[in-house]
């Protein structure tokens, strides 16, 4: 099931998995210029997780508006977000030996089970500021070629400089068929702990270390 949010990936995407083969459900295909995000796409994978049921799918895929984000739904109606589509990818690479100096950059919010999953592997984590400008800005400093956010942008350096959804979703559709697992069996790698993020609003941010 695809969730193409009502924006850039609309036309595009869909063609792409249909002709790599894949039955293909489609939603959120019919933007008017004012329901782009509208209750659809990776900000409210809730919908998508209904249509993988209700098809009985392998999996759901869900972009955002300007299709640079991707979340992904198991074959269980499951969320698998950006830390663990990034989790997959990184174990991989790592596998393939592709994954440059061993390390990934995820975001100060990114899940301790992500931090963990890596940790097992002898991956290391480098923590960016949140925003997908910060974490190819450290890519880039700290030499990796993969980093992503919690949100789904997951950035592949080896391909492009920003996030691409059906670029990350492909990785993850390859990973699998090469694997000849499903995602839930993928996923189930990351151990999700309980997280909750709130703002504060603060009269100044000096760094907490001082």
């Amino acid at each position: 099931v695809l969730d193409a949010a009502n924006g850039a990936g609309y036309k595009v995407a869909p063609k792409v998995f249909e002709e790599l083969g894949a039955e293909v459900f489609t939603t959120g295909v019919k933007p008017n210029g004012a329901n782009i995000n509208e209750r659809c796409g990776a900000l409210y994978p809730e919908k998508l997780a209904e249509n993988v049921r209700l098809y009985k799918a392998n999996l759901g895929i869900a972009l955002d508006g300007d299709a640079d984000r991707v979340v992904m739904v198991d074959e269980n109606a499951q969320i698998v977000d950006g830390d663990t589509i990034l989790a997959i990818c990184a174990r991989d690479m790592q596998k393939r030996q592709l994954l440059k100096n061993n390390r990934v950059v995820g975001t100060v919010m990114s899940n301790l089970g992500f931090i963990k999953a890596m940790e097992s592997l002898g991956i290391s984590v480098i923590k960016a500021q949140v925003g997908d400008r910060y974490v190819i800005q450290d890519m880039l400093r700290h030499e990796a070629n993969l980093g992503g956010e919690q949100s789904g942008h997951v950035i592949f350096l080896d391909h492009n400089t920003t996030g691409d959804g059906l670029v990350c979703a492909l990785q993850v559709l390859r990973i699998m068929i090469e694997t000849d697992a499903k995602l839930s069996d993928l996923a189930s790698f990351v151990q999700r702990y309980p997280q909750t993020c709130v703002n504060v609003n603060v009269a100044s941010k000096p760094p907490l270390e001082t």
